[in-house]
């Protein structure tokens, strides 16, 4: 998960006061980690190493972090951005609970994911604006200049491992001048960048312990989770919610003026014995420990109901490459690397199509749902980008002989008992070998066992 936020402090006291100490609490492989440097634009600026907090400070101001030299003409009300990064709850709770070993692979596995949701924005949303023949226009930057920091704690010193990542305001254009960002375009690329952090979690926790995740309310969580010890590590959540019943409200408004107003200072003088304490007598509410199921293989095949749901969610105006690339990443059950998710929609969503930015064009959701004979008769698309090109083939040779032959619905020649005498010879080759092709790209990606195929008609009413 991902929220942005507008950040006008050019002290960044809350950042630096705290500089992500806390984590070493739970996890003591990162004790003494001070924030990290993050962005192409950050390392041409000299930047590299331990965070420098007056160099941060110097960025936010406007200034080259190692001359002191202006880099923008006019001071500016909003001095940065504030990505934060979310793990899921029940992640969380497994830093908390699962040792320091596992709690310091989960946090590694959550930088890395933070560190390729960034790499999609700088390619995706790192936007300046330039003015040509009267009018403004978008164009890319080289990249960000961003500080992160990883917490571990929520204000009610609930489990909540996020990473804020603090991005300066400023980008370097194609005409080698500094200016303002266009920050609309890290907002609008929220949702995905977000679900890509998720994605590429889930992929390294599937990977390193064996994960499995079971689908609860609005996100994955690890299988196993009991949801009362969920409950139970949520005070904060429940807090905010409790405040909005009491005022009768509903709305993200109203969301925002609870959290505002619930929002206590951060505790001093915690220690990992008083936490792990705490957290154990809250996680026996639920009756058992907080456990990772290993039993269930999850699908490599995207959900195709969840992937149709999210693009069916989206702006009636169309579907931008962001949607695709979110709803991509939040239909992989197992996860999938950043770069693996891109790759995949790149199939279907080209990059090269598409202005970054808000400018990204709109398109009809229908180009990017497949058509449900298609998913009947070649399975779900695989999550991956492997694949890609053998299912759109088998599918395109399944609809070019449905269009050619008028077929609507189930295919006459595939029903029990049809009279073949009746259909074109040409027809009927044409059939059988729509069918091979189906049967040849279903073994290539994995769909049935041999022997089951060869009982069945893959085309069976499908093709």
């Amino acid at each position: 998960m991902l929220h942005v936020a507008t950040v006008a402090d050019r002290r960044a006291r809350y950042y630096l006061d705290d500089l992500g100490e806390e984590l070493s609490l739970v996890a003591p492989a990162h004790a003494g980690e001070r924030g990290r440097w993050l962005g192409r634009s950050t390392a041409a600026l000299g930047l590299a190493g331990p965070l420098d907090g007056p160099a941060l400070q110097a960025l936010l101001g406007g200034y080259h972090p190692c001359t002191g030299h202006a880099l923008l003409t006019r001071r500016r009300s909003v001095v940065g951005f504030d990505l934060t990064f979310s793990a899921t709850k029940s992640v969380s709770v497994l830093v908390a609970t699962g040792g320091p070993q596992a709690a310091a692979l989960v946090a590694a596995a959550h930088s890395d994911a933070v560190t390729a949701a960034f790499a999609y924005l700088e390619r995706r949303a790192a936007v300046v604006r330039r003015r040509s023949v009267g009018d403004r226009l978008a164009v890319a930057a080289d990249g960000l200049v961003a500080a992160g920091f990883t917490h571990c704690l929520s204000r009610a010193v609930d489990p909540h491992l996020h990473t804020h990542v603090l991005v300066a305001n400023l980008g370097h254009g194609p005409d080698g001048r500094w200016s303002s960002l266009d920050g609309r375009g890290l907002f609008a690329h929220a949702h995905a960048a977000g679900a890509l952090h998720d994605a590429h979690l889930r992929a390294a926790l599937s990977e390193r312990f064996g994960a499995s995740w079971s689908w609860h309310a609005k996100s994955w969580e690890l299988s196993g989770s009991d949801p009362v010890v969920l409950a139970a590590f949520s005070s904060r959540a429940a807090e905010i919610n409790q405040t909005m019943w009491e005022h009768g409200s509903s709305s993200a408004g109203a969301r925002r003026v609870a959290w505002a107003s619930t929002r206590e200072p951060k505790r001093a003088g915690l220690s990992g014995s008083g936490l792990a304490a705490g957290w154990a007598r809250r996680g026996s509410i639920g009756g058992g420990e907080h456990r990772l199921d290993r039993h269930a293989l999850d699908s490599d095949r995207l959900d195709e109901h969840r992937f149709a749901a999210a693009i069916a969610a989206g702006s009636p105006s169309g579907v931008c490459r962001r949607d695709v690339v979110a709803a991509w990443a939040g239909a992989s059950r197992r996860g999938l690397q950043g770069s693996e998710v891109e790759a995949a929609v790149e199939y279907w969503a080209p990059a090269s199509d598409c202005v970054i930015g808000v400018a990204e064009p709109r398109r009809a959701a229908a180009r990017y749902v497949p058509a449900p004979h298609l998913v009947a008769a070649l399975g779900p698309r695989p999550a991956g980008p492997g694949g890609q090109a053998l299912w759109r083939r088998a599918a395109a040779e399944i609809d070019r002989y449905r269009e050619r032959w008028g077929v609507v619905g189930d295919d006459p020649l595939s029903r029990p008992g049809a009279s073949l005498s009746t259909f074109p010879a040409r027809r009927l080759a044409e059939h059988l070998e729509v069918s091979r092709s189906v049967r040849e790209a279903l073994v290539r990606l994995g769909g049935r066992p041999s022997a089951a195929r060869e009982r069945d008609d893959l085309g069976r009413g499908r093709i």
